[in-house]
């Protein structure tokens, strides 16, 4: 028995891999699939813009605001706490 060599390592699964390649492929799809143009209608103008751009300035329009809110919101429980 000590001339066998010994049993080969079992490897796990690379679910961090796994979970990057599914995002990627994720985004990739989202990119192919707005890829049209929608009109925008602003407060004084109209823009042609790409479906992508409006979902990530809406995403980061929410993501600010929820922010600002989320400060607001903390300031005035300091405020009445006093």
């Amino acid at each position: 028995m000590e001339g066998q060599p010994p049993p080969p390592e079992k490897r796990g699964t690379p679910w961090t891999l796994v979970g990057l390649g599914i995002l990627g492929v994720y985004a990739l799809l989202l990119v192919i699939l707005n890829d049209e143009k929608v009109a925008v209608n602003f407060l004084f103008f109209t823009a042609s813009i790409r479906k992508l751009v409006l979902i990530l300035l809406c995403l980061g329009l929410g993501f600010v605001g929820g922010l600002l809110f989320d400060r607001w919101r903390a300031k005035r429980t300091r405020s009445s706490g006093e």
